[in-house]
């Protein structure tokens, strides 16, 4: 049994820019008529569907009620109350749904909530966008949270699924939310003992296999909760919770290389060549190791404090075997072929092509740490909350291995399947005498970041009248970011030593089944043994290379940035008397100081000179949030704000380099970032419709609209420096861009069919999205990259006694996935196919201590492929594991 507390959260407000703030909000309210025609229809039929089936509600009151709920829906239940109870529009999963499927890790979790994409790499889900924009806000328990890197916010994939008590994810906002997140915010929440109402211990143990690694690996958590009270100190809680995760995965590409302008292949016609095949078996583990310790302490029932740390890693150990084989400037009479109608080639067979064959060790880790305390004060109308923390971060990649050359006495291409077939034929691609050793590669990357914040809340509620309450609060925050010591790049050529000569050294590709055999590819070939990949020092004194390994990067390629923000806000809940209205209303003014170093090039003498620029902005962000109760139960909903997103920390680097050409000056060329770039903003528009029909039964139709401004473009214009000329290509904020649309949820059980039957219910999302924003490569209006106009989920639930079971489809359709120039071809964007993914799980609870789950993920085995503008130009196509996983699960 399960209570569900309503707890009333009505937050947040919006900007004026100059104007009263009512005269500006009355404004942005007019506009939402534009998207709002439509959501009111549906109210208005589904009031009347209400009205019929509610007589006699009292409709001049929408206090929400405790709802009990009984058994495993529990979980369904309390996502849709908080969805309900919020002033913002908001979306909800908690913990015990995120476990009935086998999402690894939060991204997994993330891609079932409505108007939330992503994307997948190594066979999990990796890159987050919420209604189109990966500009969001991430929170850890309401605090503020990232990942070391180019960019500002948390990658999801760090975090294991099982270290959570549920996520919100809030679509729009209000003026006590932390600024950051145009897209939206993301706040994941952690368990906390005082929400238990006494000793918890929970243990999982997982195995997981995959079909194309062909390997299983274990997996488990425990979370130990308990809470004790004493007569003379109050109430004390503790818990600690850990999950390790060990993951076996293997990820195949195949990439026709780009497009290539070619005169000589028909006479007297322009073909569009594919530049060769590239074919890439990765395979390795990745790991997860998390963890949190929470202490709370009620002394009495006016004061609670707190203190909890947080810990996250995140491991990914890859081999990679990759062979590539690019055209030659001959081919067999009479091969080439035409896709009919166009100029792009279908086939062709070419003579003595140029291959080569990297193998590489390439990991990353991620290493993430939070601490805070904090406490809650309440004293009859008064409130007041405080939160001080520090965060640190670490990321950094490694890169190692050799490169082989050789030659393919014919390399065949067909260019009309779904799935581009290849071959090669005279060569022996497993005799290591047919090979050279070229070079020896190595790299290493690192990024740091650090945060300190020290946050006060405060609220104070009002007897009577239209106004409730009255909050306001103060936030401060020291960031810094950092690459140092940049990108260490020690590539060294190797020369006169065949693969034969160093015969230890090589072995056969291990995966001999490409893309799950599915296609024609060039098989099996010889590639290099990378056990000793990552003794770099040791490999590379194998080859006669003494050089030592650089200690730090070109500084041109180093930069750091420290950013100091200090923000405000006051916000007021109000609630009418005589009609059933609510909402709140409020403005956050925030004060940004950012300080970026870096380095530049001296033109005339090549020395590196240090740059320094420091600026100052102050950013005004009003919001609105309003619900109307049309009758019990059904909610209009209207949202109008402000948001901003800061520039990601490298597109802000000031660093400068310039290479200059003495034979033609004309060509003189240079890149750099830009310290200068502006904040993306954007005016956010939310018109939506709820209806509740019982605690775990309903449905909603939510409109957008973002005008957002300040998109990034990279430019290249000509620039004077030390009296020279070169075309430098810096980062410029774009045109202003809009992306509107709409989406639509609906949740049921179906407890009106008979006996067994009533088990059965699903979970179904929709969401349609159109954006558009200016291309400076195309030079033209693109969509932005990574959306899809249309995506969905399909859940198909069963709860009925102990038996409980999932199967999800998430399906999104064709999308920009980037743009590229290639000389002689021109701007060409690259799109990647819609695509599905399927998970399932059943779970059968042996007694009220044990419980069993077997899960299975990508089930259909998904194909994802993408093309150059055109179906005639593939790029790529990606294969991941069908995994099998079966979970025991102790609660005492």
């Amino acid at each position: 049994m399960i209570l569900i507390k309503v707890l009333t959260l009505a937050d947040k407000v919006l900007p004026s820019g100059g104007k009263p703030l009512f005269t500006y909000m009355y404004t942005r309210l007019k506009n939402l008529s534009r998207l709002g025609v439509w959501s009111l229809i549906v109210a208005k039929s589904a009031s009347s569907f209400a009205q019929s089936d509610s007589s006699g509600v009292d409709t001049e009151t929408i206090a929400l009620e405790d709802i009990l709920v009984v058994g495993k829906r529990a979980s369904l239940a309390s996502a849709q109350e908080i969805k309900r109870d919020k002033m913002e529009i908001v979306d909800s999963v908690v913990a015990d749904d995120i476990n009935k499927l086998p999402d690894i890790n939060v991204t997994d979790a993330l891609s079932r909530i409505t108007g939330v994409q992503i994307l997948r790499d190594r066979g999990e889900g990796a890159g987050v966008a919420i209604r189109g924009l990966t500009q969001m806000e991430t929170l850890l328990n309401g605090r503020e949270i990232f990942t070391a890197g180019s960019g500002r916010t948390l990658d999801f994939a760090d975090i294991p699924s099982e270290m959570l008590a549920g996520i919100d994810v809030y679509k729009t906002s209000s003026a006590s939310h932390i600024e950051g997140g145009v897209g939206g915010t993301v706040d994941l929440r952690t368990h906390r003992p005082f929400d238990f109402e006494d000793r918890q211990l929970l243990g999982t143990v997982r195995g997981i296999y995959g079909d194309l690694v062909d390997k299983q690996e274990p997996q488990f958590s425990t979370l130990l909760s308990d809470r004790w009270r004493t007569e003379s100190f109050g109430e004390f809680g503790a818990l600690v919770n850990f999950a390790y995760q060990k993951r076996a995965w293997r990820e195949d590409q195949k990439s026709a290389g780009n497009p290539v302008a070619r005169s000589n292949i028909i006479s007297g016609k322009t073909v569009i060549v594919p530049n060769g095949t590239s074919e890439t078996t990765s395979l390795g583990h990745r790991e997860r190791t998390a963890g949190n310790l929470v202490l709370q302490w009620r002394p009495s029932d006016a004061l609670e404090l707190y203190a909890e740390g947080n810990y996250a890693e995140f491991k990914t150990i890859q081999d990679s075997y990759q062979i590539n084989v690019t055209p030659s400037s001959t081919f067999v009479t009479g091969s080439p072929r035409l896709f009919p109608g166009t100029s792009d080639l279908q086939s062709i067979s070419w003579t003595k092509a140029p291959i080569s064959i990297l193998s590489f060790a390439r990991d990353t880790v991620d290493r993430t740490q939070q601490a805070a305390v904090g406490g809650r004060w309440n004293k009859d109308a008064l409130t007041l909350k405080t939160d001080l923390s520090y965060t640190k971060s670490f990321n950094n990649l490694f890169f190692s291995g050799p490169v082989f050359s050789g030659t393919a006495a014919t390399f065949n291409q067909d260019l009309s399947g779904s799935i581009p077939t290849t071959s090669v034929g005279g060569t022996d691609l497993l005799n290591p005498a047919n090979f050279q050793y070229a070079s020896m590669m190595y790299r290493t990357r690192p990024f740091n970041g650090e945060l300190s914040t020290a946050q006060l809340d405060g609220d104070y509620e009002l007897s009577s009248g239209f106004i409730k309450s009255v909050s306001a609060g103060f936030r401060y925050a020291k960031r810094r970011a950092g690459n140092a010591p940049g990108l260490i790049f020690a590539d060294t050529a190797v020369t006169g030593i065949s693969a034969a000569d160093k015969s230890g050294y090589v072995m056969t590709n291990p995966a001999d089944d490409f893309l799950g055999g599915e296609g024609n590819s060039i098989g099996s070939y010889m590639v290099g043994n990378l056990d000793s990949a990552r003794d770099a020092v040791g490999l590379r004194n194998a080859f006669g290379i003494t050089a030592p390994i650089p200690s730090a990067g070109n500084p041109l390629g180093v930069w750091g940035i420290s950013e100091e923000t200090q923000a405000g806000y006051l916000m007021s809940k109000f609630e009418a008397k005589s009609f059933p209205l609510d909402g709140n209303i409020g403005l956050r003014a925030v004060r940004t100081l950012e300080s970026v170093t870096g380095s530049r090039s001296a033109p005339s003498s090549g020395t590196v000179l240090p740059i320094n620029i420091d600026s100052t902005d102050i950013d005004y962000l009003p919001s609105l949030n309003l619900r109307y109760q049309l009758v019990k139960d059904l909610y209009l909903r209207a949202g109008v704000s402000k948001t901003i997103t800061r520039q990601n920390f490298d597109q802000l680097s000031p660093s400068l380099t310039l290479i200059r050409n003495t034979v033609n000056p004309s060509q003189n060329q240079g890149s750099a970032g830009n310290p200068e770039l502006k904040p993306i903003r954007s005016d956010n528009f939310d018109l939506a419709v709820e209806k509740y029909f019982n605690p775990t039964t309903s449905v909603y139709l939510t409109g957008f609209l973002k005008q957002i401004d300040g998109f990034v473009t990279t430019v290249s214009n000509p620039e004077v420096h030390d009296g020279l000329t070169y075309q430098v290509s810096r980062p410029q904020n774009g045109s202003a861009a809009a992306i509107n649309g709409f989406e639509a949820s609906y949740q049921q059980f179906y407890d009106f069919l008979p006996d067994w039957l009533k088990g059965f219910g699903m979970q179904a999302n929709y969401t349609y999205i159109d954006s558009e924003t200016p291309s400076s490569i195309l030079g033209q209006n693109a969509p932005l990259q990574n959306l899809s106009k249309h995506s969905y989920n399909l859940i198909g639930m069963y709860e009925k006694g102990p038996f409980s079971a999932r199967v999800a489809y998430n399906w999104r359709d064709t999308f920009l996935s980037g743009v590229t120039n290639i000389v002689g071809v021109g701007a060409l964007p690259i799109y990647t196919r819609g695509y599905g993914w399927l998970d399932a799980s059943v779970g059968y609870r042996i007694n009220d201590h044990f419980s069993f789950t077997i899960e299975g993920m990508n089930l259909l085995s998904a194909l994802r492929s993408s093309y150059y503008g055109v179906e005639t130009r593939p790029q790529s196509v990606w294969v991941n594991d069908t995994q099998i996983g079966a979970t025991m699960t102790v609660r005492f």
